[in-house]
């Protein structure tokens, strides 16, 4: 499911951005270019921020920019950007994010699938230190696809 909705030409790597403004729109600028989101969804995932705070910064150096499905998702797909230099959220913990994800959803079914799916790699040991250090989307894309595939079969072991 998770590799399904994030393919190798939605992660880049090493992307220079401001701050998370600057975060937030390229990463979200991915979903557009592949007409999965209206240019309003990006909008809306940085309001988001604006009213509730870094309530994204999931994680340690781990941001997941997103929205309600009414503003604006076409089709259900993800994005993943690594950060050519770490960028500060305002979280108390979790600052500075170096790795952003941007997903939109028209259902919460598929959301709560592939965002499981996300926090069982993302929890993985060392993974969010692995995945930004690595240099290309293909370097990013196996390194996932192995902890999705490690961990189906742990699961089909049980």
């Amino acid at each position: 499911m998770l590799l399904d909705l994030l393919s190798k030409k939605r992660i880049f790597t090493k992307v220079k951005a401001e701050d998370w403004y600057d975060v937030g729109r390229k990463v979200g600028e991915i979903l557009l270019k592949d007409n999965l989101v209206e240019d309003r969804y990006i909008d809306a995932m940085i309001k988001s921020i604006e009213d509730n705070g870094p309530y994204i910064v999931v994680g340690e150096g781990i941001a997941v920019f997103h929205a309600r499905p009414e503003d604006g998702v076409k089709e259900t797909g993800m994005s993943l950007i690594t950060l050519d230099s770490p960028v500060e959220f305002g979280h108390d913990n979790n600052d500075p994010v170096k790795i952003a994800f941007a997903f939109g959803s028209i259902n919460n079914d598929q959301h709560v699938e592939a965002m499981s799916q996300l926090m069982t790699v993302l929890m993985e040991d060392g993974s969010v230190d692995k995945i930004y250090a690595k240099d290309t989307s293909s370097e990013v894309f196996d390194y996932i696809n192995q902890i999705v595939n490690k961990n189906r079969q742990e699961k089909e072991g049980e």
